[in-house]
């Protein structure tokens, strides 16, 4: 299923997964999913993979977000392929 936006009752279901005791929570989605979640206080990292890659014009990853947020750098990866990863703490 194709949205435009992040269903606020996912929001909700996922706020009630981390209120219970267990394993981390892993989720992957796009930008907009990812700016509900973050907007929400839901997101406490984020694994970004970057690919060198020229395409000349794109959508913004938190384009859509409320507010400014600081990310605290925690590792760098260089991967075999060239891609970096990158781990984000969301303050």
């Amino acid at each position: 299923m194709v949205t435009d936006s992040f269903p606020a009752q996912s929001v909700d279901e996922v706020a009630a997964l981390k209120d219970q005791p267990g394993k981390d929570i892993y989720l992957i989605g796009g930008a907009r999913t990812a700016a509900s979640l973050i907007d929400a206080g839901l997101v406490d990292e984020l694994r970004l993979h970057v690919h060198a890659l020229i395409a000349g014009d794109g959508k913004a990853l938190f384009a859509t977000t409320e507010r400014r947020r600081v990310l605290e750098l925690r590792e760098v990866r260089q991967l075999p392929d060239g891609r970096v990863s990158l781990i984000y703490g969301v303050g």
